[in-house]
């Protein structure tokens, strides 16, 4: 497993949200690309980005800012928020990108989720955002009802590799990640899971790792990296203790 920290853009700021709330932010740099340096400087292996308003209108808005992100760095990036074709996608990979998020649009249209994983392959990472276990679209402003343990199963069934479950009354709150529903999802699965949302100090990525699931490849951490409850270096020291677990 490997921690991944996560840049949340909005208006070209590095924002965090509470809960997914667009009302509730704050602002922690002016400069992003200064923000993934730091990281990249700090030991990130990936890092994960979110362009908000994309998320919210539908189709991606901060892509320049990433794009000077891409410039700047050699950490590999996940990209998502309001790509819900397959032209926004590859305008991503054609900028960089290694990764693209597909969320709202390859949860409401199987098609599309067929297409996107044709297309791209295990370079299409599947979001699945959940409220109470049922898939939240359109930035986690509309609740369908669509249990995310079967969103899961169907992104594997259609071919894809990787998902990215977050449980929105985690993200933001610092309250450590839900780990029987990450369990369950990981458990309902063969393909990768990263885990997101409520990763507040180290102890929560060692509780991740006492689930044994070697699917869980991946810990998304924002908020905490922010508010200085943990630091890359923490972070990456305590998924290393799993390696060294296992060679034990």
């Amino acid at each position: 497993m490997i921690p991944i920290p996560a840049i949340d853009l909005k208006d070209g700021r590095v924002v965090r949200l509470l809960q997914g709330d667009f009302k509730e932010e704050t602002v922690y740099s002016e400069v992003p690309h200064e923000v993934a340096k730091g990281f990249e400087d700090d030991g990130a292996e990936r890092i994960h980005i979110v362009d908000l308003d994309g998320a919210l209108r539908g189709k991606p808005k901060n892509i320049k800012c990433v794009e000077e992100i891409i410039k700047r760095v050699k950490t590999p990036l996940q990209v998502g928020g309001g790509i819900r074709d397959i032209k926004s996608a590859k305008e991503y990979f054609n900028i960089g990108a290694r990764w693209v998020i597909l969320g709202t649009k390859a949860c409401l249209d199987k098609g599309f989720l067929k297409e996107a994983v044709r297309e791209f392959g295990d370079k299409a990472i599947i979001g699945i955002d959940a409220r109470d276990g049922l898939v939240s679209t359109d930035g986690w402003t509309k609740v369908t009802d669509h249990k995310a343990i079967d969103l899961a199963r169907e992104v594997e069934a259609a071919g894809g590799k990787t998902i990215i479950y977050t449980d929105i009354s985690r993200d933001g709150a610092l309250k450590g990640p839900s780990l029987k529903e990450i369990k369950i999802l990981s458990l309902a699965v063969k393909i990768d899971v990263i885990a997101s949302g409520g990763i507040s100090a180290a102890h929560d990525i060692l509780n991740l790792l006492t689930l044994k699931q070697k699917n869980i490849t991946g810990v998304i951490i924002g908020k905490a990296l922010y508010e200085k409850k943990i630091t890359m270096k923490e972070a990456l020291a305590a998924c290393l203790s799993e390696k060294t677990t296992h060679a034990g």
